[in-house]
C-alpha cells in the first residue's frame, strides 16, 4: 500500500495539475486550484486506492492536505 501523503502529492500532481512545490500540509485543496467537482473525483480516487469509504461531507475542498492524509489515514487504520 502507498504511503498516503506521497501518493496524494502524486495524484494532485500528476491528475489535477498542482505544482508539486505548492503542496504544502497547511495548503487547503481549494488553495491548490481544486475545486469542489475536482474534489469529488479526488475522493473518488482515494476510496479506490486505499479501498476505503469518505462520507461525501467528510472531505471538501476547504480541507487542508494534512486533514486530508489525517483521513485516509485513519479510514486505513480502522
Amino acid at each position: 500500500m502507498p504511503d498516503v501523503s506521497s501518493y496524494l502529492a502524486v495524484l494532485l500532481s500528476q491528475n489535477f495539475d498542482v505544482v508539486a512545490g505548492n503542496i504544502a500540509p497547511e495548503a487547503t485543496l481549494d488553495d491548490l486550484g481544486v475545486d469542489s467537482v475536482a474534489a469529488i473525483e479526488l475522493i473518488d480516487i482515494l476510496q479506490e486506492e486505499f479501498h476505503i469509504k469518505i462520507g461525501d461531507e467528510e472531505l471538501t475542498n476547504k480541507d487542508t492536505i494534512e486533514q486530508v492524509i489525517s483521513t485516509v489515514t485513519a479510514k486505513v487504520g480502522a
